[in-house]
């Protein structure tokens, strides 16, 4: 197998993968299934989440210390796509 073809089905895994996640969360994607995907921590996504605000969305209500997170699924699908190009 070359290079490219272990490239390629790379992304037909992770493409596939993304399907199941979809699926499975049809409206929002929990900050543990992408940390689990990803492996890496769950505050790593939060941290994403809040630095750049392409993930996601973070909000703190007010009085509140903890702010809640929401990965809406039709938003991050349309970000994946266009950050590695599947179409």
């Amino acid at each position: 197998m070359t290079g490219t073809d272990k490239i390629k089905e790379f992304i037909a895994q992770d493409t596939e993968k993304l399907a199941e996640i979809v699926e499975a969360h049809p409206f929002q994607i929990p900050v543990k299934v992408l940390a689990e995907w990803w492996h890496c921590s769950e505050d790593s996504v939060r941290n994403a989440i809040t630095q750049h605000g392409y993930l996601g969305i973070a909000q703190r209500q007010p009085g509140k210390v903890n702010a809640g997170f929401v990965i809406p699924t039709g938003h991050f699908v349309r970000w994946w796509c266009c950050q590695f190009g599947v179409q």
